[in-house]
């Protein structure tokens, strides 16, 4: 490719058709009738026609509603079974439950695990229970026999320190 000096080219690079400024003002009044002519459409809309449009759309309508239509499914029907039925199961597990539950039927593991989970202070467990119940008698007449001591101590208790408590 050959370089060309831009700083000597004196033409912009664009070229007009010949005769084309002595065209533009009969193309430019073409244009100006053709616009004339565009705003009228040719199409006539007859007199009152959008007047008796709507009666004529409504008569039609009301022609083709006239037809009836029977549900196969009656869904109020089925809506109100439901309920009954829902409501005879919830009262014949409610009222027929063959398992009564009280407290002395609780398992003492069950009852203790509770209360160990949900981290009651000292001060709670005592507001739950009388003073009669927080006597010292109760406390001092419960006897445990030495078996269930010596099994605690074997299983929660390590022997050295035992042994170090003793010497002390």
């Amino acid at each position: 490719m050959t370089q060309k000096k831009l700083d000597t080219i004196k033409t912009s690079g664009f070229k007009i058709p010949k005769d084309y400024f002595s065209q533009v003002e009969e193309q430019i009044l073409n244009e100006v009738h053709l616009k004339d002519k565009v705003d009228t459409s040719g199409f006539d809309v007859p007199e009152s026609y959008f007047e008796s449009f709507e009666e004529k759309i409504f008569n039609k309508i009301e022609a083709e509603t006239e037809t009836k239509v029977v549900s196969l499914i009656g869904w109020k029907k089925i809506i109100y079974a439901s309920a009954i039925a829902a409501a005879l199961v919830l009262m014949f597990n409610v009222f027929f439950s063959s398992e009564k539950i009280t407290f002395d039927s609780l398992e003492i593991a069950s009852i203790e695990n509770y209360i160990e989970q949900e981290d009651y202070s000292n001060y709670e467990l005592a507001s739950l229970l009388t003073e009669e119940e927080l006597s010292k008698d109760n406390f001092i007449d419960n006897e445990i026999p030495e078996n269930s001591i010596e099994d605690y101590l074997l299983e929660h208790v390590e022997i050295e320190d035992l042994i170090i408590e003793q010497t002390q």
